[in-house]
């Protein structure tokens, strides 16, 4: 391999690499922002109670792994002085998905819609799941990214599967990044970071074309 051209089977880690690392860190963004729940709760709401002004009370983050739900507590008065209240959940990883509802008017109190969370089978697993496990599996991911870079450099010629592997092992790290929670930004630095050491430990070695 001569200069710094990048080997063709390194397209194999970049280019799936890249556009799903960005799809998931732009994904921790929206499930780490409340707007997008806080504005389908009042939507919701003013169809349910119309011209009443709702006040956000409290937003909270509830469940773990694929889970997560916001729960927000807001409150209105309608034009005949009614109070009204409502307790809702919104699904943190589809903001558009209302999972859980209780909306009450008082004086005299009345029941407007209820129906509280109904959890997938998807959500009923995810709660079985400690979060340690993610962890320790997130960092069986990172040991196998460094082996196989370890293991790559020494064979001194890079082959297509190793752009694929490491673009599985990448991918499955931020993943649990992800379901973890951790800052966008540092999601962001991972990936930029791994992509530097990538190019740099295969950018001069010679390429071997085959699986």
């Amino acid at each position: 391999m001569q200069g710094n051209k990048l080997p063709k089977p390194l397209l194999y880690f970049y280019i799936p690499f890249l556009v799903l690392a960005g799809f998931m860190v732009w994904t921790s963004f929206r499930i780490s922002r409340s707007d997008e729940a806080i504005e389908n709760a009042r939507q919701y709401l003013e169809e349910k109670i119309p011209g009443a002004q709702w006040q956000v009370g409290k937003v909270m983050k509830v469940g773990e792994g694929l889970n997560k739900k916001w729960r927000l507590e807001l409150s209105a008065t309608q034009k005949d002085g009614r109070m009204a209240q409502a307790n809702l959940l919104v699904d943190r990883w589809r903001p558009g998905r209302m999972v859980g509802k209780f909306v009450m008017m008082f004086g005299p109190p009345q029941i407007v819609d209820g129906g509280w969370d109904n959890p997938s089978y998807l959500d009923f697993l995810s709660k079985k799941v400690p979060r340690v496990t993610y962890l320790i599996a997130g960092a069986i991911f990172f040991g196998l990214q460094c082996f196989w870079l370890y293991w790559s450099r020494r064979r001194r010629g890079i082959l297509r599967r190793d752009g694929i592997v490491l673009a599985i092992l990448g991918l499955g790290l931020l993943w649990h990044q992800l379901v973890l929670e951790v800052h966008p930004a540092y999601m962001a630095a991972y990936a930029l970071a791994l992509s530097f050491v990538v190019w740099a430990v295969f950018s001069r070695d010679r390429v071997n074309d085959g699986a």
